[in-house]
């Protein structure tokens, strides 16, 4: 069986106009086939909030990666008491930055080339919520008496990141359209 062709006309005018019982016109229409877009069929519409959402996480990301890569004693005198507990967590802060890095690199890459965006943000709320976990037994379980406020404003700053990224995963459908740029 071969192929159907795109531009090869199945019925000519005079068929359909027999078939659709009505009056054939002077002039012949030549045939389109519709042309189905990306914007036509999935998106309808845009989420205004979708770049502020990624600018508070890219700075919020961009600010503790700074913070744990090269101010890791300062990070580390608001946990800390004891020395050994210290080296712990300057390896672990580092190693955290560095997995924060790579993570945001892929989803990054996921928004901006729309690949699998959806089930990026998705797992991506999933790993920011573990994070928070993990965190909480790694370093929040170590924290000095000190520091409460900070480390309750910092605890409130990552659940707002996590609020942000469901609302990214939630309306994934309504990102902008292609080609997008990182402030779009």
């Amino acid at each position: 069986m071969s192929r159907l062709r795109t531009d090869h006309i199945l019925v000519t005018d005079e068929e359909l106009h027999a078939l659709l019982d009505t009056e054939p016109s002077a002039e012949p229409s030549p045939v389109q086939p519709p042309t189905l877009t990306r914007e036509s069929t999935t998106q309808t519409r845009v989420d205004p909030w979708f770049k502020f959402r990624n600018f508070f996480l890219l700075t919020l990301i961009t600010a503790f990666c700074i913070k744990l890569l090269f101010f890791t004693h300062v990070a580390v005198a608001n946990f800390a008491d004891h020395e050994r507990t210290a080296a712990d967590l300057t390896f672990y802060f580092k190693l955290r930055a560095l997995f924060v890095i790579a993570i945001s690199a892929v989803y990054l890459y996921s928004y901006l080339k729309d690949w699998y965006f959806e089930k990026v943000s998705l797992l991506y709320v999933g790993i920011a919520a573990t994070a928070l976990v993990m965190d909480y037994f790694n370093a929040y379980a170590n924290l000095s008496e000190t520091p409460l406020q900070w480390v309750s404003g910092l605890i409130a700053l990552r659940l707002l990141a996590i609020l942000c990224l469901v609302l990214n995963a939630v309306y994934a459908r309504q990102a902008p359209p292609m080609p997008r740029h990182l402030w779009s």
